[in-house]
């Protein structure tokens, strides 16, 4: 699950070559493309700007709107070498699962025309140990590349340990990103404190100061004992994607193995005109907001 992997940006012939391997990635695929090197969008344009006006405007409308399957790699490229050469040795290294290149090379990695699901490997769920660590890892690149992070679990209890470490570890993750926005669901009659004060109190001591400034933490606590869809699973959602935690977002004292999947589109899209859509439908009365 969210294997990234490196992609030769010269070879390209047509918009329907790229977008044959541009399909087979993003958050839904649970797999992405580094960007190796930094430049390698502009290599793409380069390298097909010999093609007429109308194909060169389906790339650039391809790679705007896949642009969610790409993820910055960081990592350094060596000019003096050919970018298969460099692109071997960082999965060498393992800072990569694998390559697609543009043609037959002598480490047999499969070109743009051959590429298929058996090689991109992976799968939409994992059982992992649960700890904020492996929590963090597997959603890291959802976390960092979406505006807002939306968390449902009817049980979770912010104040405890093993939910404050998974929770600071997301905020600690996501804010290296783009994400300045977190909004949690949960159920009032499990979550809350004595008062609301209390609970207010809480959130300013423990995660406020995890927060940098233009970052805040939005708590709604509900009932949902009338409402049309009880809540239920325990999710992490954004505009990209999501993620379904069979246990929530907790650490436990024992060892415990846990199911993370990737949440498929058509479910996706439900969640989010439930949580995160203007004017949605959503009619869970809202006991307590906490805003930090």
């Amino acid at each position: 699950m969210n294997e990234e992997f490196l992609v030769e940006p010269v070879g390209f012939n047509s918009a329907l070559e790229l977008k044959y391997v541009l399909e087979k990635f993003g958050f839904f695929h649970g797999r992405f493309i580094g960007q190796f090197p930094k430049g390698w969008k502009k290599q793409i344009y380069q390298n097909m700007d010999r093609l007429p006006d109308l194909e060169q405007a389906r790339v650039r409308n391809l790679l705007e709107k896949n642009q969610d399957c790409l993820v910055p790699t960081g990592q350094p490229f060596d000019t003096k070498l050919s970018w298969l050469k460099n692109a071997h040795q960082q999965v060498e290294e393992q800072n990569f699962e694998g390559i697609v290149a543009a043609s037959a090379n002598e480490w047999n990695y499969p070109t743009f025309n051959e590429v298929d699901h058996d090689y991109l490997m992976g799968g939409h769920d994992i059982r992992i140990l649960a700890s904020s660590k492996n929590y963090t890892q597997i959603t890291k690149r959802l976390l960092q590349l979406s505006y807002e992070i939306v968390l449902v679990d009817p049980y979770l209890k912010l104040y405890r340990d093993g939910c404050e470490q998974v929770l600071k570890a997301f905020l600690g993750s996501a804010q290296q990103g783009k994400c300045r926005s977190f909004v949690i669901w949960a159920r009032y009659d499990e979550a809350s404190l004595k008062n609301q004060a209390a609970y207010m109190e809480m959130l300013e001591k423990v995660y406020k100061p995890k927060l940098i400034n233009d970052s805040q933490i939005t708590v709604k606590l509900v009932n949902d004992k009338s409402s049309n869809e009880k809540m239920h699973a325990r999710l992490m959602l954004s505009k990209l994607g999501g993620f379904r935690f069979d246990h929530g977002f907790s650490e436990f004292d024992e060892d415990r193995y846990v199911d993370v999947a990737i949440i498929d589109k058509r479910t996706h899209d439900q969640y989010c005109r439930w949580y995160l859509d203007p004017g949605s439908p959503n009619d869970f009365e809202i006991v307590e907001k906490h805003v930090v």
